[in-house]
């Protein structure tokens, strides 16, 4: 489907004061990104091995309590990789299309769309995915603040949450 590839072409962006939440729980790369096996996750005592897959993770946080907060215009942003990198490709497919339920995006409409306008829905759902990470990571940000052992020994903390 053109729609999901040129969707899956976008690089989500995110606060960058949420770098220092996103590292706590990721693996330390090094020089390459996703380099990291699981034995070096388990090693530093991390939950997810690349920065982009606790966006996704935060992404279904925020969607899962239909929470979403809007990245002011003014701040700091940074970039991930292009969503068609993400993998699993099922899990980055599986956001997309819980951000695509959440979207006011008429499909029997957009098919009568021209390109800049089609452009345009495409921004707007990326847009809405930031928003519903950025409302995940509050909501990690909020658990760590008022249970800061929450994530310590406790291997399934980050289900846990989503069972919150």
């Amino acid at each position: 489907m053109e729609l999901l590839k040129k969707i899956k072409d976008r690089a989500p962006e995110y606060d960058s004061a949420n770098e220092d939440l996103i590292t706590k729980f990721t693996v330390v790369q090094g020089g390459r990104a996703g380099t990291a096996d699981e034995s070096a996750s388990w090693e530093q005592g991390k939950h997810f091995s690349t920065k982009y897959e606790i966006y996704m993770y935060a992404a279904l946080l925020g969607l899962k309590n239909d929470y979403r907060l809007a990245l002011k215009p003014s701040i700091d942003k940074s970039k991930f990789i292009e969503i068609k990198s993400w993998q699993p490709a099922d899990l980055a497919e599986y956001v997309i299309m819980g951000v695509i339920a959440k979207s006011e995006i008429d499909f029997n409409e957009l098919e009568n769309k021209d390109d800049k306008e089609v452009e345009k829905e495409i921004l707007s759902l990326k847009k809405l995915m930031e928003e519903f990470a950025n409302g995940g990571f509050d909501k990690i940000r909020a658990k760590l603040e008022s249970s800061p052992t929450f994530f310590e020994n406790n291997d399934n903390c980050f289900i846990d949450l989503l069972d919150e």
